[in-house]
């Protein structure tokens, strides 16, 4: 009897020694041993806070706020994977491929930092420090406008709907012609208004093989600030002229089944000179269907220049999402002069400004390339985001160039 107890109570414990090893590999698989050097208090709120607080705070447009340890530990996987795969800071054009203003993105140290306290435990730092608040901005990057001008009535996205557009005419009332050297937007609900297109109201015009006046006015998307045209080149707003703006409306999950309204502004700022160059476009199209079958997913098309132009920037129109687009221009000599290189996303067009302009002589052949293939492997492997039906692809891509002739010279409006 005796050897029998002895028995049961050796296969008692090595039970219970074993089920104590098990627990403790799933204890330590559930949270994730401390190896980053760097804290969220310390290291990483600064640059969230410095480079992330236009959209990831309290009633911005981002899905999450950031702006607090609570709010950001449960997010760390996603944040690294939105770093990793180039999606945050929204930024799509490749660096190193053309020489382009502005660019929206991180250092490759702020980047280092975010993503070694991703994975690395994320550490909050010492409990009893304290962070100071981070309250949504909606304001005037630029200072107030000189024209503002407000959508006329409000406009509801219904609750049974995640997003919605609305188009609508905003009169100046200008009673002489204007120069324009920048346009923003204000947003009356910054949680739900997603991108605009504002351009001055004008008769459709024939193509042209030469460059015609520009109307859109600013490509509007949350957390850039407009970018002023340098001095001696301007919009040209016509007396009386009337301004449409387009606005995508996209509600994040905390909204679902909520009816949301917005009221936003259109800010106009005049050019302070009577005279300037009129900045001017030229439309760069071709098909967007890519050849079936094989492993080759490209189409080229290009557009040959038939003047002495100077290019100051350009924008991806209509462009299929979740594509690699690149522009280069090939000049008569056989020179060539990278200008954008892109990973398309949705929501996010915007018009790129060279850091400099380009001169680009008669003949010169601006050349397209469209990657079909989606460059975007590594948010599906993370599951960034669930899988969405994918938008109606456009039957012809479109990019407009921004020109000014060479031998321009400034003029009254």
């Amino acid at each position: 009897m005796t050897v029998i107890t002895t028995k049961v109570r050796f296969i008692l414990i090595t039970a219970i020694i074993v089920m104590g090893v098990a627990l403790a590999v799933q204890r330590g698989e559930a949270h994730k041993a401390i190896t980053s050097k760097y804290t969220y208090n310390d290291d990483v709120f600064p640059i969230l806070r410095d480079r992330c607080s236009r959209c990831h705070v309290t009633g911005g447009v981002a899905p999450m706020s950031l702006m607090t340890y609570d709010d950001a530990f449960p997010w760390a996987e996603s944040i690294r994977a939105e770093l990793v795969s180039a999606h945050m800071p929204p930024w799509n054009a490749d660096d190193g491929f053309g020489d382009l203003k502005r660019a929206h993105t991180l250092s490759p140290n702020e980047i280092d930092i975010i993503l070694t306290w991703a994975t690395g435990g994320n550490p909050r730092g010492a409990l009893d420090q304290k962070l100071p608040e981070v309250a949504l901005k909606n304001e005037w990057t630029m200072g107030a406008p000189d024209l503002a001008l407000r959508m006329p009535a409000e406009f509801t996205v219904a609750a049974d709907r995640m997003e919605d557009t609305q188009e609508v005419t905003l009169a100046t009332g200008t009673t002489e012609a204007r120069w324009v050297r920048a346009v923003d937007l204000l947003p009356g609900t910054p949680s739900i208004v997603r991108s605009a297109v504002i351009s001055v109201k004008a008769a459709q015009t024939p193509p042209s093989s030469s460059p015609t006046p520009e109307h859109v006015l600013v490509r509007w998307v949350p957390g850039h600030d407009p970018e002023p045209i340098d001095s001696g080149t301007a919009f040209r707003l016509p007396a009386g002229a009337e301004l449409v703006a387009r606005i995508h409306y996209k509600k994040t999950w905390q909204f679902e089944g909520k009816p949301m309204a917005d009221r936003s502004t259109v800010g106009v700022y005049f050019a302070p000179v009577k005279e300037a160059r009129e900045l001017m476009m030229l439309p760069i199209e071709g098909t967007s269907t890519p050849p079936q079958g094989g492993m080759n997913q490209t189409v080229s098309f290009s557009r040959t220049l038939n003047d002495d132009l100077q290019a100051v920037a350009l924008s991806p129109d209509a462009v299929p999402s979740n594509i690699t687009l690149q522009v280069e221009a090939v000049r008569p000599d056989g020179s060539r002069a990278p200008m954008l290189r892109l990973n398309t996303r949705a929501d996010w067009d915007r018009r790129y400004w060279f850091a400099r302009p380009l001169a680009l002589p008669r003949g010169t052949k601006i050349e397209v390339t469209a990657n079909f293939d989606d460059p975007d492997i590594l948010s599906s492997a993370f599951a960034v985001a669930p899988p969405t039906t994918p938008k109606p692809r456009p039957a012809t891509m479109r990019l407009t160039l921004n020109v000014l002739p060479a031998t321009a010279r400034p003029v009254a409006p």
